[in-house]
């Protein structure tokens, strides 16, 4: 399995909350060092029905993999000795063709269960893995994708954070999810709450190789706050490009003393800010445009 790249080879990035753009702040890029908060780690299920599933968090760099491998996928090798299992399944894990790591996954356990099937990973790229399952009389079979091994494309992670700094997490890749996090401090004009909880949310605006506009959410409710929330995007195959923007949308509310009707939500940007008062909140959108090409 051949994956491509989505290289970080331009990052350009302006912000305006009014038709007229301000000047573009200076942005810098730099290596990420951790996961964004609240990604969840990622959980592979090998299923008895030849299925493989995450059910977990999304396969990108820094993030943790627990595996849940049904034994009776391999069952070639059993037999008890003392009232044990005399046979064990074993899981391997290998990165872009590094070193090989291996867990326990099913039969006698020489740790006595205390090393989970647990591992780490490191980067993005291609992850490779498989079983092997052995007894003490010789026996011997795989799981293996009949010798291909089984494929997971590594993403990566993109954190803009405050002061204009962005961190990338592993290199974004095709075919492989890309988290995207935002600290809303970066974009703070437009906000406004309706009856004590608040009335605006910041979405990210991609589209891959100039297609179709799409959005995900990077804020989510908590209690009566917006609080940040890492969104993931499904990188498709054979992708080279992607572009991204962040946005910012208030709900219409009515000024305090007036009845209101139902709340909406606004996406243009010309109307004129809002004067004064955090139940003032004229529709309006602030937004941040970040465009991040592969010219590969």
């Amino acid at each position: 399995m051949r994956l491509h790249s989505l290289a970080l080879a331009c990052l350009a990035a302006t912000f305006a909350c009014t038709p007229d753009d301000e000047e573009a702040p200076a942005v810098e890029v730099r290596e990420g060092t951790e996961l964004p908060a609240d990604i969840q780690p990622a959980l592979l299920e090998f299923r008895d029905n030849w299925t493989i599933v995450n059910s977990g968090g999304p396969l990108v760099a820094g993030n943790t993999v627990l595996v849940g491998y049904d034994d009776d996928r391999l069952t070639d090798c059993r037999g008890d000795q003392n009232g044990k299992p005399a046979w064990s399944i074993t899981g391997y894990h290998q990165l872009d063709g590094g070193d090989v790591g291996s867990f326990e996954a099913g039969g006698y356990s020489p740790s006595q269960g205390t090393e989970p099937p647990v591992f780490t990973l490191e980067d993005s790229g291609d992850l490779a893995m498989w079983f092997h399952n052995t007894s003490v009389w010789g026996c011997s079979a795989y799981d293996s994708n009949y010798g291909a091994n089984w494929h997971f494309g590594i993403g990566a992670s993109l954190s803009f954070k405050t002061d204009w700094v962005t961190e990338a997490l592993g290199t974004p890749r095709a075919g492989a999810p890309l988290v995207i996090a935002y600290d809303p401090a970066r974009l703070p004009d437009c906000r406004g709450t309706k009856y004590g909880h608040d009335a605006w949310n910041i979405r990210v605006h991609y589209r891959f190789d100039g297609g179709p506009a799409q959005y995900a959410l990077l804020t989510a409710p908590q209690s009566n706050l917006q609080v940040p929330w890492p969104a993931v995007l499904d990188v498709p195959a054979g992708a080279g490009e992607v572009e991204l923007g962040s946005r910012t949308r208030t709900t219409t509310a009515a000024r305090p003393g007036t009845r209101s009707s139902a709340p909406t939500t606004t996406s243009t940007s010309s109307e004129p800010r809002a004067a004064d008062g955090a139940h003032d909140m004229s529709p309006r959108t602030c937004r941040e445009r970040h465009v991040s090409t592969d010219m590969s």
